[in-house]
C-alpha cells in the first residue's frame, strides 16, 4: 500500500514539474514494495501493485518530467513484466511509450504504437483508454 501511495504522490510532482520531490517519491515507491513479504496483509484493492505497476509509475513520471529516455526504459520494463491478461494497464503503458518516442522525436515508432494502442482502445469499454489515446492524438498537433 505504501508503495502505491508514494507513486500518487510522485505523479504529483512530476505533474507539476518537480523532478526532486518525484524521484524522492519514487524511492519511496521502490523501498516500499522491496519491503513487501508474501502474506503480507495487503487489501485487495492494492494486491496487483507489483514491480510492473512500478515501472509503469516510473514510466508516466518520467513521462511527465519530459525525461523521455528514462520513460522509455520503464515502459518497455513494464510491458516486459506485465501479462497479457492487462491488456488495459498495457495499453496505458503503451501510450506513455509512444508519448516518450515522440518526446524523443521517433516519430515512427510512436505513431505505430499510438496506432496499436488506438485500435486496442476501440475494442475496449473503457473511458480512460480512450482518454489516454486523445492525449497522445494531442501531443501530435504542432
Amino acid at each position: 500500500v505504501q508503495a502505491l501511495l508514494q507513486c500518487a504522490e510522485a505523479r504529483g510532482h512530476a505533474v507539476l514539474g518537480d523532478a526532486r520531490a518525484c524521484t524522492a517519491a519514487l524511492v519511496r515507491a521502490e523501498r516500499a514494495l522491496e519491503a513487501t513479504r508474501p502474506g503480507d496483509d495487503v487489501p485487495h484493492w492494492a494486491r496487483t501493485f507489483d514491480e510492473a505497476q512500478l515501472a509503469d509509475e516510473f514510466s508516466h513520471c518520467h513521462r511527465d518530467l519530459r525525461q523521455y529516455r528514462s520513460a522509455v526504459q520503464h515502459a518497455e520494463r513494464s510491458l516486459q513484466l506485465r501479462a497479457p491478461a492487462f491488456a488495459r494497464s498495457r495499453l496505458f503503458c503503451r501510450v506513455v511509450l509512444a508519448s516518450a518516442r515522440l518526446g524523443l522525436g521517433e516519430l515512427d515508432q510512436a505513431c505505430a504504437l499510438g496506432a496499436e494502442a488506438a485500435l486496442q482502445a476501440s475494442e475496449m469499454r473503457s473511458v480512460r483508454a480512450t482518454e489516454y489515446v486523445r492525449e497522445f492524438e494531442r501531443r501530435l498537433e504542432p
